[in-house]
Formats: structure tokens, C-alpha cells, sequence
């Protein structure tokens, strides 16, 4: 039996959705409620993945019905309004530069992924490149570990920011979220945005180098990636000031 009281609460609402290097997973109630297959070998039949997901869509009602109390409401008058009243999922009225943030989040996505896989000959010349300095002696090994970390920062990466971006924006008019001016989803997850755009420049730098023949076209990545952080911070001017839970307080207290 898991020990609950050990979870971080909301900690996975947050994350860039990366569990492999997290090292919050012991801790994480999402991570730890995801069925195991492994656990299973080879016996985790049809109802045993039926079961595991109703069990997680068990822990996700609960998850929102002590939310929903946490803000003082009453659950069984929003689960009876559910039930009988018509919900608009109209987008609100963004303001220019949400929008410009938005609509160069999307670009960025486009316009990387069509390189990735336009000069998926060049990447691979690349590796090829690298193995054959190793059989000759030459240490590559930072260098690979570097290139190798580079992607895997860049497609891990690559729509995420778009999600996250529209998702911030989203909450800059909802009047619920934004009843907290700092603590709130919009700069939380506006955070995670940075983080991944950080990450994903460190990525690109990288590549850059790597790949001196195509700095021109990875240049402009660079470029987009800057203004789209450059409008993060400033549609969130309140961003850094955003506790994270877990990533951002001190456990050891």
C-alpha cells in the first residue's frame, strides 16, 4: 500500500511531464497511481489495464472533488449543475500579444519539427560522423553525451511549449484562477513553458555547434524561441515568483 501521506500535493501540475529524470516519482501520487506494467510481466491481461484505469479515474475525481473544496464550493452542486447545464468552451478574448505568443509557440513547433524531419539524412551523417571518430581513437564521448542530450531536449520539448503557452493564457481570464496574483495555474504552468523553452534554446545552441553547415537555418529557432520567452515573462510578470510544489520549496525542513 502506497504512503499517501508522503505525496507532494499537486506536484505533478506542474512538471514538464518527464518522469524518467524526475526525482520526485516516489513522491508523485499521479506517477505512482500510473499502471505498471513491468510489476505484470507478462500476465497484466485486458481486465487487469481496465481495473488500473478505473482506478485512476477514481483518484482523479477525488484529486478535483478536494480541490473544489479546498476553494470552498460545494461538490454535489457542481456535479447536479454538470449534469443540467449547457458549458461554452468559446475561446475568450485574447489580447493581441496572447495571441502573437500563441501563434509563434505554434510556428515554432511547425518549423522545428519540419527540419527534424527534413535533415533526418544529416543527422544521421552526424552520428556516423561521431562512431567513426571513436574507432579511431578520438574521444567523443562529451560530445555525444551533449548532442544525444540536445535532442532529447528538443522532442521532448517540441510541442509541449505550444500546450503550455495556450494553457497560461487560457488562465489569464478565468476569473477563479486569477483570484490568487501570484500562486495561480496561469503562472505555473507559464513557468514550466519557460522552463522547457530555456531547456530547448540549450538544445538548439548545441545542435548549432554540432552542425556548423546549418547554423543559418537553426538560428532562427534560436531567434523564435528568444521572443517567445521574452513574452512569457512579460504576460507573466509575476512568473518567478510562482512556488512549484516540490520542484521549488525546500523538503529537507
Amino acid at each position: 500500500m502506497k504512503n499517501r501521506e508522503n505525496f507532494i500535493p499537486g506536484i505533478y501540475n506542474y512538471c514538464d511531464r518527464w518522469c524518467e529524470r524526475c526525482p520526485f516519482t516516489q513522491r508523485c501520487q499521479n506517477f505512482q497511481d500510473q499502471p505498471n506494467l513491468n510489476l505484470h510481466e507478462g500476465n497484466f491481461d485486458e481486465q487487469d489495464f481496465l481495473e488500473a484505469i478505473q482506478d485512476s479515474l477514481r483518484n482523479a475525481v477525488q484529486i478535483l472533488e478536494e480541490t473544489v473544496k479546498e476553494k470552498g464550493l460545494d461538490w454535489d452542486e457542481i456535479e447536479s449543475s454538470a449534469e443540467t447545464e449547457n458549458f461554452s468552451f468559446d475561446d475568450p478574448n485574447y489580447t493581441r500579444s496572447q495571441r502573437q505568443l500563441q501563434e509563434a509557440s505554434k510556428q515554432y513547433f511547425l518549423q522545428a519539427n519540419a527540419w527534424l524531419e527534413a535533415n533526418e539524412d544529416l543527422l544521421k551523417e552526424k552520428e556516423a560522423e561521431i562512431n567513426k571518430r571513436n574507432e579511431l581513437g578520438i574521444n567523443v564521448e562529451k560530445e555525444a553525451n551533449e548532442l544525444t542530450e540536445a535532442f532529447d531536449f528538443i522532442y521532448h520539448y517540441l510541442h509541449f511549449i505550444h500546450t503550455k503557452i495556450k494553457r497560461a493564457t487560457n488562465g489569464l481570464h478565468d476569473s477563479w484562477i486569477m483570484e490568487q496574483p501570484v500562486q495561480n495555474d496561469a503562472n505555473g504552468t507559464a513557468k514550466v513553458a519557460i522552463i522547457a523553452i530555456e531547456r530547448s534554446i540549450q538544445g538548439w545552441e548545441s545542435i548549432r555547434q554540432a552542425i556548423p553547415e546549418s547554423e543559418d537555418e537553426l538560428f532562427q529557432f534560436l531567434v523564435l524561441l528568444s521572443q517567445i520567452l521574452k513574452g512569457v515573462k512579460k504576460e507573466f510578470p509575476k512568473v518567478d515568483e510562482f512556488i512549484r510544489p516540490g520542484f521549488d520549496e525546500n523538503l529537507a525542513a
